[in-house]
């Protein structure tokens, strides 16, 4: 159980945690690491519940992309599309939600989105006094001190993400994500970006942008939506949103994209979710001649 998993940790900090292996499994086949001592948790129940509870959704740590899959579409309709997009199937029936999360790639898919929707990690550790777990509670935004580093401590495991539910709130959420890549199936991220908006009578309340493949870590877009938030959800709004988060990050050239290419995504991205929320996915919907799409040319030339 829960308690004897953190006492192990607690006696073996250094053990390789494995669910999955979708990712650790490659340690070995293409690095040729030593990985032991490994703790294998994937028949570990408690970590497998999902639990909905007025507008929150609890997943356990240990629950596969797959078996997630109908209860998030349900509630975070966003996430549905998303997860879908995730590896292949053989992936998702393996890999976990949790195991993400800690493994913490700056282009891992499902973190946007759940720091868009503000989520919240459970962690636990063995506890001697009282011999038995203790928990604490971070946010998702909180975790990533800096390129596959977090604030998970060497005794510390992370049992359950905390999904708020935005769009429970009287119709009034906006939330969308979008992932780029190479490949529309089986293939990491160039670029992932998730917004999540509280919206009144075209108003913006309230914005949370996470984004991913641009930083050291997944990242929230703060000074994309400060621009956004107490505004109207509208063309002039957008654009400005467009060109902060052009500039807000300085993300890598590397042989998925060059650095020009992804900072340009990011304001699409923001313009096609603004579109989407218009009911349109056309440009010239708007009447607005200037922002053209980007073309493999653009790309090539953006390239160093």
């Amino acid at each position: 159980d829960l308690d004897d998993f953190a006492a192990i940790l607690e006696a073996s900090p250094t053990a390789t945690v494995i669910a999955g292996s979708t990712d650790v499994g490659l340690w070995v086949t293409k690095h040729m690491r030593d990985i032991s001592p490994v703790v294998f948790i994937a028949g570990l129940d408690e970590l497998k519940s999902i639990v909905v509870k007025g507008d929150t959704v609890t997943i356990g740590a240990g629950v596969t992309y797959t078996e997630a899959l109908e209860t998030l579409s349900q509630h975070v309709p966003a996430l549905g599309p998303l997860i879908t997009r995730i590896g292949g199937q053989q992936v998702r029936n393996m890999g976990t939600i949790g195991g993400n999360i800690a493994n913490g790639s700056p282009i891992g898919d499902s973190m946007p989105l759940l720091i868009a929707l503000r989520a919240r990690l459970q962690l636990l550790r063995w506890d001697p006094d009282r011999q038995a777990a203790a928990e604490r509670h971070i946010a998702l935004e909180d975790f990533y001190t800096g390129y596959r580093r977090n604030r998970l401590g060497a005794d510390e495991l992370i049992a359950r993400i905390e999904i708020p539910c935005p769009e429970q709130h009287a119709g009034c959420g906006w939330t969308r994500a979008y992932k780029v890549s190479k490949r529309h199936e089986d293939d990491i991220s160039t670029v992932c970006l998730a917004l999540s908006l509280q919206l009144d009578n075209g108003q913006v309340l309230a914005a949370a942008i996470g984004v991913g493949g641009v930083a050291a870590t997944p990242v929230r877009a703060t000074r994309t939506e400060a621009v956004l938030t107490g505004q109207p959800w509208s063309v002039a709004t957008v654009q400005q949103a467009m060109k902060t988060i052009e500039s807000e990050f300085e993300p890598l050239s590397d042989l998925r994209a060059s650095a020009g290419y992804r900072r340009q995504l990011l304001g699409q991205l923001l313009w096609r979710s603004w579109l989407e929320s218009q009911g349109s996915a056309l440009p010239y919907a708007t009447g607005l001649q200037a922002l053209e799409p980007i073309s493999p040319r653009t790309e090539t030339e953006l390239r160093p």
